[in-house]
């Protein structure tokens, strides 16, 4: 069993074309796009520091969900900068949509106007991109 897994992932390695230069170039200009700034944010999360300490309670979430979600932000974007681990950057990107597509909804929910919308929609949209880029080294294998 485990030689024809071996197998097959040498075959699917073989198969693929190595990604072009400009794909390179875009994941990670999207990946730093989405880590960098959830870096920041699942600190200020953490810390309860403004401004988006206040936003989370202006969308009517409680104190200790701040917390919460920021140690959840700051492991995503260090699994998604980090190398390998294919399975576990599937569960930061799909926390990572969960999390911005909440946060374009709990803005259009709290009456905010598009400007509010429109940094997490540019999020989600750059998290869709990395995702789409990734190398096959940050894919999982195809059995």
């Amino acid at each position: 069993m485990h030689a024809k897994v071996t197998e097959r992932l040498r075959e699917v390695t073989q198969t693929h074309a190595p990604p072009s230069r400009t794909a390179v170039i875009g994941y990670w200009i999207c990946t730093l796009f989405v880590a960098m700034p959830a870096l920041v944010a699942g600190a200020m999360d953490v810390l309860h520091l403004q401004p988006l300490f206040g936003l989370l309670v202006h969308l009517g979430y409680p104190a200790y969900f701040a917390t919460l979600l920021g140690i959840w932000k700051v492991l995503g974007a260090i699994v998604l900068l980090a190398p390998r681990t294919p399975l576990i950057k599937e569960w930061a990107y799909a926390g990572m949509v969960i999390d911005y597509s909440s946060a374009v909804l709990s803005h259009a929910a709290s009456g905010d106007g598009a400007g509010a919308i429109a940094g997490p929609a540019l999020s989600l949209v750059a998290l869709a991109a990395s995702w789409y880029l990734r190398p096959c080294a940050r894919r999982l294998p195809q059995v």
